[in-house]
């Protein structure tokens, strides 16, 4: 199979990372955090060390402020729920996720919170600062940006986007989905909150996300329950990790994530992103030469584009088109990729998008294979 499907999940994991989940089934049998005895302990120390080495790849000085969550969804719902629930106003772009769409929505429609949507101008990063700069109001309180858009590729500035928000005393939120393990991030940018899954770049198994907090006083749980210590207290613990790690946390999967993010660290992110995006523009040359494909960004730079490229063949649907090519063994996405807003912005409602993303595990010899299988699907339709 053809993998290019990395922009929902990585595949394959490396070696690193499916050995360690199998061997802590074994080895850390014992629940973290909840016991005295040496198998628990150990336990303690092996999530404890996939917390360091987050915080350490994303800058963050303090590794109790990294939150393990089931996937990335959840940690921006953490964030976005702690923040709207007391009301104001927040910022976000038109290539947000619906991970970050319908929470405010929600908020919007219970009347605890209002947002406002800023446009991105691909590769124009001032006329995209400017966009969000307009929408700042007196009662603004967070702006939200995603690293990249998961549908189209297109990065925005964040660095320009932390800064602004800093400027104005408001909070900036990083949905990193598509961009933590592929390129490097640093919280000590100006970035209050970074949420990120643990099975994209970070290649680390399903069931994986981090929550980054560098603003650590505006957090609010979402989930009550057992922490493993104040026991005796009905209250929930205010501090972190506790207070967001309520019940058992996914310690075969958080093995697996320190693994990858080691084979991330071994490999470098700036090398992962340089050769994603070298893949990427021969994927996008190739199908810029086939009539019937339809494209809608310019050749991905990595500085301003992530390894995602859409595109709509003939008259097919996303869909249609993801088939035709899953029958000759490419794994693609069709559809509209949980993203309204993306959709909306590049008129493509009607019937969505065929995604291909890169991932690190892809090669330039399935690159080409691909195109040549997209080129023989153009001549049936």
């Amino acid at each position: 199979m053809l993998y290019f499907d990395n922009a929902a999940t990585t595949y394959p994991k490396p070696f690193s990372v499916r050995n360690t989940v199998e061997r802590s089934l074994m080895k850390f049998g014992a629940n973290p955090g909840r016991n005295g005895y040496e198998m628990g302990m150990e336990t303690s120390r092996a999530v404890f060390d996939c917390r360091e080495k987050a915080a350490k790849i994303f800058g963050l000085d303090n590794c109790e402020n990294i939150v393990f969550t089931k996937n990335c969804t959840e940690a921006l719902n953490i964030v976005i729920m702690s923040v709207g629930t007391f009301g104001g106003h927040i910022i976000i772009s038109d290539l947000e996720h619906n991970s970050v769409l319908r929470p405010l929505y929600e908020l919007k429609k219970l009347g605890k919170a209002d947002f406002s949507v800023a446009e991105v101008f691909e590769n124009e990063p001032k006329k995209t600062v400017e966009s969000f700069k307009k929408l700042i109001k007196a009662d603004t309180r967070m702006i939200i940006a995603t690293g990249a858009s998961n549908v189209f590729g297109i990065k925005l500035p964040i660095k320009k986007l932390a800064e602004l928000a800093k400027e104005n005393g408001l909070l900036f939120l990083l949905d990193a989905a598509q961009a933590a393990g592929s390129e490097f991030i640093d919280m000590n940018w100006g970035i209050d909150f970074l949420c990120a899954p643990g099975h994209k770049g970070l290649m680390g198994p399903m069931g994986t996300g981090i929550l980054a907090a560098g603003k650590t006083e505006v957090l609010r749980p979402v989930l009550f329950g057992g922490t493993g210590n104040y026991s005796l207290s009905p209250e929930q613990p205010e501090n972190l990790p506790e207070m967001l790690e309520s019940g058992t946390i996914n310690v075969p999967g958080i093995c697996g994530l320190s693994a990858g993010i080691d084979w991330v660290i071994s490999k470098g992110e700036k090398n992962i992103e340089r050769k994603e995006n070298r893949l990427a523009k021969i994927l996008y040359k190739g199908l810029s030469e086939i009539e019937k494909v339809k494209l809608f960004t310019s050749m991905p730079e990595k500085e301003t584009h992530s390894p995602v490229i859409s595109f709509v063949l003939g008259d097919l649907t996303g869909e249609e088109t993801a088939s035709a090519l899953s029958e000759k063994g490419a794994a693609s996405r069709g559809g509209f990729h949980c993203s309204l807003l993306a959709h909306r912005k590049m008129n493509t409602e009607n019937r969505g998008t065929c995604r291909l993303s890169i991932g690190p595990m892809n090669t330039e010899e399935e690159v080409l294979k691909l195109i040549g299988i997209i080129y023989g699907i153009s001549k049936k339709y």
